[in-house]
């Protein structure tokens, strides 16, 4: 899954107030609360609209203390504050080594003919394969120690294990020139590498049938690798009869159970054979597997619930393979039965309790709404556990029920802390939701008491996110500037100058902000704000404000936004394009440079030409919806001034509307200005140039006025149609 942080997140009115995230077993809804799911999002505590995957490595973190994030990567550029999660889990590994999977030649990686049309899982999801060039180094060092096979036989039996290393996806036209194998090892090697050609030729009852072969006076490696072969074949047969071309699984009532319990008698005979085998552990687990295929959710869950109480290492990574299994196999049946595990089971509860609508439920978004009552009957489940067991309660009721009183009562004020747990991170923001929620007077000072005990990754982040939107909501952000102010993430801090700083904090940010990227933001918005205003006697000043150009710094970057960057990135993705307001900024060829522009504008607001020129200006810096935002009830983008700047906002319908009606306008300018004005609805119907739109019928009768009052002009001539 992918993710980035948009205007959406960081303006924060924007990001969810109380819990927010994604799932990968999922659909998206979400309400007007602050109570919202979108996918591709996630949070650094416990969450139904959290990523299931990123839920179980919290909760493993803290049972095991295996990684969330590695120390090498989180010390380089942004760290993110809400994030996907492929970024968490990208940041689990070290920045030295990049992806975690190497990208190299799939024809080597798995034996393929260079040819071939197939890589690594075929169609019906049997994925035979990606074992194929360990199956034949196996093979081979297998014969070069096994002394009752003739030298010229092991030779030949290497070769032709090796012809089929080298063309996987053409093993059902191999053909092995083994004909002079005759001893009896060498024959049992033999049989296994004819059942080998037809596993991977998916042929797999044949496959079955001559691992089976292979016969039990075999030697040993042989006899083993049969045994664990025969039930690799038998287990592929059972997904390969109960999927469909696209890897479908059939409903549980319509699978054929007979391959699936052949394959779970071969595994059970496996075992009792080979109780030492070298297979042992894959044998066992594909009890997981077999409980998948059969539909068996109480088995299902029985398996899985035994997976994740194994005991990594300390420090380790989690267990990323078992991690997405459970999310592939587990989940999507949305099924707590057999489910003895407390996380297992909490993982499967935060995604019942996703705040979404009936329908996305119905499309299989989360499983049936988590009930009250069906969660008090899961109390015996959490004995040995009863902190994630309040948590879950408090959970539903603010989530479910919108009961933030009953959350306070629920997770008592444990804030000052060394080092929070995930678990008591998820608590302490739960409640701090839900003080917020019921207005509480020192919710602001309970989340300042959080920061010194947010160690582990993302935390800080998070508290720091919680405090910028408690004091936009009372209208204070302008003192997180200051010194000493608990915000210190340079994404927050830009926005708070970008979206809630007025004119003077502006101006005084231009010179105290605490690196240069605060400096040139504050003094990018004080001067669009100012242009956007029509403020131009302030802009002349201000603009004397820019030092000389950076070597780095852009003309232009299509109206520049604190919101257009990603805390997922490394680092700032550039300079901030101050060079949209030089002086001598050309606007173009008829147009004289920026700060004459400005300076006649001063002088007379109306002024035909100029106004047209600021016109340009404005469409080619891509400054339209700049410092504007989406309003979804009226589906369109509303300006949201900043302290300070005042009226209404120069917008290019408007300049248009006022140059074709101005009877100081020449004919050109008028035919000019029409032209624009319908191409501002070009070519979806919508306009891109703010204010109020007009109705077709207006843009029909200015492009009527356009081709009959002004047909010989070169405006009416370019334009053929109107939106």
């Amino acid at each position: 899954m992918t993710s980035r942080i948009s205007g959406r997140a960081i303006m924060l009115g924007v990001i969810v107030a109380a819990i927010a995230g994604s799932i990968a077993v999922a659909c998206a809804g979400g309400d007007d609360d602050g109570i919202s799911w979108e996918a591709e999002a996630s949070n650094a505590f416990l969450s139904p609209t959290n990523d299931t995957r990123g839920n179980l490595i919290l909760l493993m973190a803290d049972r095991f203390g295996t990684r969330v994030a590695d120390p090498t990567i989180m010390a380089r550029g942004i760290v993110p504050f809400d994030i996907s999660y492929s970024t968490f889990e990208q940041r689990l590994y070290p920045a030295k080594k990049g992806d975690r999977t190497e990208s190299g030649n799939n024809e080597a990686a798995f034996g393929l003919s260079p040819d071939n049309r197939y890589f690594a899982y075929d169609s019906t999801m049997t994925g035979l394969c990606h074992t194929n060039r360990d199956g034949a180094a196996r093979f081979s060092a297998a014969l070069a120690a096994e002394r009752s096979v003739p030298r010229a036989e092991r030779d030949q039996l290497v070769a032709a294990r090796d012809q089929l290393a080298t063309a996987c996806d053409k093993a059902g036209e191999i053909r092995f020139s083994i004909a002079a194998v005759t001893s009896p090892a060498g024959l049992s090697y033999a049989r296994y590498l004819e059942g080998s050609r037809l596993f991977y030729a998916e042929d797999l009852p044949a496959a079955a049938k001559a691992f089976a072969q292979v016969g039990e006076g075999a030697p040993d490696w042989v006899a083993d690798t049969a045994g664990y072969m025969r039930l690799r074949a038998l287990l592929a047969q059972a997904i390969k009869s109960n999927v469909d071309e696209w890897g479908s699984i059939a409903e549980p009532d319509e699978r054929d159970q007979a391959p699936i319990a052949a394959a779970n008698e071969a595994r059970r005979a496996y075992l009792a054979t080979f109780p030492n085998g070298r297979y042992v552990r894959s044998a066992r687990d594909f009890d997981r597997r077999i409980a998948w295929i059969s539909g068996d959710t109480t088995a299902i869950g029985t398996v899985y619930s035994r997976l994740i109480a194994a005991r990594p290492r300390r420090d380790a990574l989690p267990d990323m393979l078992a991690v997405e299994e459970i999310d592939r196999k587990l989940l999507p049946s949305r099924d707590a039965a057999g489910v003895t595990d407390p996380a297992l089971l909490a993982v499967i509860d935060l995604m019942r309790l996703r705040p979404v609508d009936e329908a996305a439920r119905e499309r299989g978004c989360c499983g049936p709404i988590l009930s009250r009552a069906e969660l008090e009957r899961q109390k015996p489940v959490f004995a040995r556990d009863p902190d994630l067991y309040s948590y879950l309660l408090a959970t539903e009721a603010f989530t479910s029920r919108k009961q933030p009183r009953e959350v306070l009562a629920l997770i008592p004020d444990e804030s000052r802390q060394e080092r929070f747990s995930y678990l008591q991170f998820s608590r302490q923001m739960l409640r701090g939701f839900a003080l917020e929620a019921v207005k509480d007077r020192n919710a602001r000072g309970f989340w300042l008491s959080l920061l010194p005990g947010a160690k582990q990754p993302y935390q800080a982040e998070a508290v720091q996110l919680a405090i910028l939107r408690h004091d936009r909501t009372a209208g204070i952000v302008g003192r997180l500037l200051e010194t000493g102010s608990p915000i210190v993430h340079p994404l927050m801090r830009s926005a708070i100058i970008e979206k809630d700083s007025g004119i003077e904090l502006l101006r005084r940010m231009t010179r105290e902000g605490v690196n240069d990227h605060e400096r040139d933001t504050a003094l990018y918005v004080l001067l669009a704000n100012e242009l956007h205003f029509g403020m131009y006697r302030d802009f002349l000043v201000d603009q004397r404000r820019l030092g000389p150009p950076k070597a780095s710094a852009s003309d232009s970057d299509s109206g520049w936004s604190v919101d257009s960057f990603s805390p997922d990135w490394d680092g700032w993705p550039g300079s901030v394009p101050l060079g949209s307001f030089a002086p001598g900024k050309k606007i173009s060829d008829v147009c004289p440079p920026l700060r004459d522009t400005a300076t006649s504008l001063a002088a007379n607001a109306g002024a035909i030409h100029p106004l047209m020129c600021l016109a340009e200006y404005v469409r080619k810096e891509g400054f339209d919806t700049w410092n504007m935002d989406y309003d979804r009830s009226s589906g369109r983008y509303r300006s949201t001034p900043q302290p300070g700047f005042t009226g209404t906002p120069v917008t290019r319908t408007a300049i248009y509307q006022r140059v074709m009606d101005a009877g100081a306008a020449t004919d050109d300018e008028k035919a000019f200005a029409l032209n624009r004005a319908i191409r501002c609805y070009q070519p979806s119907g919508s306009s891109d140039c703010g204010g109020d739109e007009v109705p077709i019928a207006t843009r029909k009768a200015w492009f009527t006025r356009l081709k009959r009052d002004y047909a010989a002009s070169r405006w009416a001539k370019e334009l053929k149609y109107y939106w």
